[in-house]
């Protein structure tokens, strides 16, 4: 099989906010954009619309906004992306500095849900911004809930340096020391509240308490990053490298999969 057909049948889950289709289409086209450029398929993994398999199968979430866990058995990996503040009491803390205005329950229990659903299956998963969040917490990691300095419009983003550590995935990637980034973020992780299953591989600078990557040393690709490389797909080679690394992992998934249950190609 050539590299176009491989990348052709990978199905990629892209969470979203809430919202009619054709806002979330809109509210989600730098991440479509970006797995449409590699020929990869997004099934959008919504906590109050269906998610829809390219098969036709059905996946409705519940009261609660989950979707059934059976949906990662379909999914070459697991994009969570960016959007409001995690509640803190799925980190055992209480409010104080997330705005409450930005917390979606119902987005909380879809994306955990999925994010620790993934984990355990070793899927491949990119979290970005507050996906990269959220991946914490999934796995038993906390948050600041409040940061000053590192957010700014979409519009005109303010960008500064992380510092990439040396021996990990990331940096494998990248291929550099030191890479350029946007920020729009009012909550980070850092070292204390880093995950255990987790090990830092990029720090803010000069803020260097700020981890802006980090890294799962136990599973096959997992990666968090606290800024947006959706955004910078078209302008960045170190930022391009991040989405080939996930879908040559997703492809991987795919080929596994695949040696399982042969049949499951046939019907996409």
């Amino acid at each position: 099989m050539n590299k176009a057909a491989s990348e052709d049948v990978l199905c990629i889950g892209v969470t979203v906010r809430k919202g009619t289709p054709e806002w979330i289409e809109e509210n989600s086209r730098h991440y479509l954009n970006v797995l449409a450029a590699y020929g990869a398929t997004a099934v959008v993994l919504s906590p109050d619309q269906p998610a829809t398999l390219p098969d036709g199968q059905r996946f409705a979430p519940d009261a609660t906004g989950r979707l059934p866990d059976a949906i990662l058995d379909h999914l070459d990996g697991l994009i969570l992306s960016g959007g409001g503040d995690v509640h803190p009491r799925y980190f055992n803390q209480p409010l104080n500095g997330a705005e409450p205005e930005q917390i979606d329950l119902a987005r909380d229990e879809l994306e955990l849900n999925l994010a620790r659903g993934a984990l355990g299956r070793d899927l491949p998963i990119f979290g970005i911004c507050r996906g990269c969040q959220v991946l914490n917490v999934a796995a038993g990691g906390a948050m600041r809930q409040h940061l000053d300095g590192h957010r700014s419009p979409k519009e005109d983003p303010v960008f500064h340096p992380v510092a990439i550590q040396a021996g990990t995935r990331l940096h494998a990637l990248v291929g550099r020391n030191e890479i350029q980034v946007n920020t729009y973020h009012h909550q980070g992780v850092d070292h204390e509240s880093l995950a255990p299953i987790f090990v830092p591989a990029g720090v803010a600078l000069p803020d260097t308490w700020l981890v802006e990557a980090f890294e799962s040393p136990v599973h096959g690709w997992v990666l968090g990053v606290q800024w947006h490389p959706e955004r910078l797909f078209e302008l960045s080679d170190d930022h391009r490298r991040l989405w080939e690394g996930f879908l040559q992992a997703c492809r991987q998934t795919a080929r596994r999969r695949e040696v399982r249950n042969p049949e499951a190609k046939l019907k996409q």
